[in-house]
């Protein structure tokens, strides 16, 4: 009876139309002279911070979170369910009410948030499927810190991350005696996980493919059941996300030794007062921006070095990219000159930058076989996402070679934007070189990491609208 059911209202049957398709619907103007541009907080910062405030035995206050993105707003809300509770503050550190049915964002006006930690030991079993919507950092983490309850845990994501594999974090778990179960289908989650984790003297961790599971385990280290020495095996990637947390870390108290993968329990004591620092990875689309818009791009605020965790290879190449930055404003002054860059610590920067190379010289990108394990396979997606703007480029052997002296051209239907933000984002900008209206797929994909990527198109008077695209027509 519910076979045949299935059977007759399955989309594919009977001339079934399928799904109406959230999205974007952008009428590109003719000429833009200057974009204002406000990096969103860097996600990879406020991540670990809320997860060391929450385990401190202290308040600690989150500064610069006006703009926060939804892999963050996850993050804030697991912690939430756990126990952590976080009270948003106005420009003048006042405390705001969140209404009811808003509960799982922050509340209007938010520009910093108060973490109150309940200390290595206070977390407590979520009653819900904790939810790490797009995350994989924020998953990862809470996988680690849910090693510590008794009792069973679901753990979930949206379908980007449900369709990533999993494995090495769950080998890692089991290694330490908790017990995680799944589905038999192709997905990795939901996962159900059942601590408590056991002592045991060596965890070996490739890292190879993501540092992911390092930042997990130097993070969920306060409530460890005794000493571990973290082992790494393979060659590493995103080394400097991993060596952040291993930086934060030291700054809350825990060893120097960390450094070197010796962990053990010990009680958090962050600054009470941090100032997230902007989005490094995100000044790559308001390069491209300048590039695409011949528009000068002023930046509000820029990144120290030591908070770019790898995307200063971004800054370092700009002459290539044809590129100039005086007192934070991006200008697009020639074509550049042809340039290879390797992106081994810094996979996130592979699509803009590819689209980056197109309009100025062209290039080859290295070093980010591992972008294959991001939310979708970043290195044949870049391809396909350029190719849909008639920008031509190919990926073999690890190498993504593309032809410069390109221009985007009006792609002659929906961009297909694989359910990765920064896809979307990349799409988002190469339309505002097109002649025509572009339709690209993922409405509030942007939304992950950069809440504020259509309204700064708008304010320059880019029509940009939300629409339910029908397929079938």
């Amino acid at each position: 009876m519910a076979r045949a059911w299935t059977k007759r209202w399955s989309p594919d049957r009977n001339g079934g139309k399928g799904s109406l398709v959230s999205a974007l619907k952008i009428r590109p103007i003719d000429s833009i002279e200057r974009i204002q541009w406000t990096l969103p907080p860097s996600k990879s910062h406020a991540i670990r911070w809320l997860a060391l405030a929450a385990q401190s035995s202290q308040h600690v206050q989150l500064d610069n979170m006006e703009h926060a993105g939804q892999d963050t707003v996850s993050m804030r809300r697991c912690l939430n369910q756990l126990g952590v509770r976080i009270v948003d503050l106005d420009a003048d550190g006042r405390p705001l009410s969140v209404e009811s049915n808003l509960d799982d964002q922050p509340a209007q006006g938010s520009v910093s948030w108060r973490i109150e930690g309940v200390g290595p030991h206070g977390l407590r079993p979520p009653v819900s499927v904790l939810h790490a919507g797009n995350s994989g950092t924020a998953l990862r983490i809470l996988m680690a810190l849910c090693a510590r309850f008794e009792v069973p845990v679901m753990v979930d994501g949206d379908a980007s991350l449900r369709s990533r594999n999993h494995d090495m974090m769950v080998a890692a778990l089991e290694a330490f005696g908790v017990k995680a179960s799944r589905g038999v289908g192709i997905e990795g989650l939901p996962l159900l996980l059942q601590g408590p984790w056991k002592a045991i003297e060596t965890l070996t961790l490739d890292v190879s493919t993501s540092s992911q599971p390092t930042t997990a385990f130097c993070l969920a280290s306060p409530a460890l059941p005794g000493d571990v020495k973290l082992v790494s095996s393979g060659e590493g990637v995103s080394l400097r996300h991993s060596e952040l947390t291993k930086s934060l870390c030291v700054l809350s108290g825990a060893d120097a030794a960390v450094h070197e993968g010796a962990l053990k329990p010990w009680t958090p004591t962050p600054p009470a007062t941090i100032v997230i620092p902007p989005d490094a990875s995100m000044l790559a689309f308001a390069c491209l921006s300048a590039k695409v818009c011949s528009a000068d791009v002023e930046v509000e605020a820029l990144p120290t070095l030591d908070d770019t965790i790898g995307h200063e290879v971004l800054t370092e190449h700009l002459e290539s990219f044809g590129l100039v930055m005086s007192d934070g404003v991006l200008s697009s002054k020639s074509d550049g000159a042809e340039v290879a860059l390797d992106l081994r610590h810094a996979n996130d920067l592979i699509t803009p930058v590819a689209a980056l190379l197109a309009l100025a010289s062209g290039g080859s990108v290295s070093g980010a076989e591992h972008a294959a394990y991001k939310e979708t396979d970043r290195t044949i997606g870049t391809v396909a996402l350029l190719e849909q703007f008639g920008l031509k480029a190919t990926y073999q052997d690890g190498v993504l070679n593309v032809p410069g002296g390109q221009t985007p051209q009006t792609p002659s239907g929906m961009v297909e934007t694989y359910g990765d933000h920064r896809m979307q984002m990349t799409a988002l900008v190469l339309a505002m070189g097109c002649k025509e209206s572009v339709l690209i797929k993922g409405a509030t994909l942007h939304e992950v990491a950069d809440p504020g990527a259509i309204q700064r198109w708008r304010a320059v008077g880019v029509t940009v609208e939300t629409v339910l695209h029908e397929p079938w027509k």
